[in-house]
This record gives structure tokens, C-alpha cells and sequence, in this order.
């Protein structure tokens, strides 16, 4: 009998624990629109470094523009930027809504 309740508290809690099916799609979504506002605010950086990799002569045309679109905002020793733009913001809650 105890075996049976065991059993049963462990598939009760799996299943609460699962995300609703919607929820994976909504946080895909948020997690798409926080990626686009990023690409939006770093598209001046990355002209910036597509332009200098072109004065220093560093390669060609290609070769300067993979390295610009290489560009995602890291940082030495810290965060990696723009993702506390509010798209960013709203990924991170919905993501962490359950979290104490």
C-alpha cells in the first residue's frame, strides 16, 4: 500500500511540475522578441565595428562583415549588454515567475 502512495505522490508531483504547453511557446515567443530588440540595439555597434575592421584593413568586405555579425554584445568581466531592454525584462519574469 505505502508502495502505491509512494508511486502515486511521485507521478502527482511530475505532472505539477510540468509546464503547461502554452507556456513553452509563450516563452519561446518572449525569448524571440527579447533576441530581436537586442539585434536592434546592437546593429550601430556592430556598423561601428564593421566600419573600423574595413579602415584597419584587417580583411575584406566578407571577413569584416562576419566578424561585425559575429558581435553579441559580450563583455570582459561582465554582463553581456542589452538585456535589460523591457523585451529582455519580460523573458527573464515569465521565465522565473515560479521562483521564491
Amino acid at each position: 500500500m505505502k508502495a502505491w502512495l509512494v508511486i502515486l505522490l511521485l507521478v502527482a508531483g511530475a505532472a505539477g511540475a510540468a509546464e503547461p504547453v502554452g507556456d513553452a511557446e509563450k516563452q519561446a515567443e518572449l525569448d524571440r522578441l527579447c533576441e530581436a530588440a537586442r539585434d536592434k540595439a546592437l546593429a550601430p555597434i556592430r556598423d561601428d565595428i564593421y566600419k573600423e575592421c574595413l579602415e584597419k584593413k584587417r580583411g575584406d568586405d566578407a571577413y569584416c562583415r562576419r566578424d561585425a555579425d559575429g558581435y553579441n554584445g559580450d563583455r570582459i568581466g561582465g554582463a553581456p549588454r542589452f538585456y535589460e531592454l523591457p523585451e529582455c525584462e519580460r523573458a527573464f519574469g515569465f521565465r522565473n515567475r515560479k521562483r521564491l
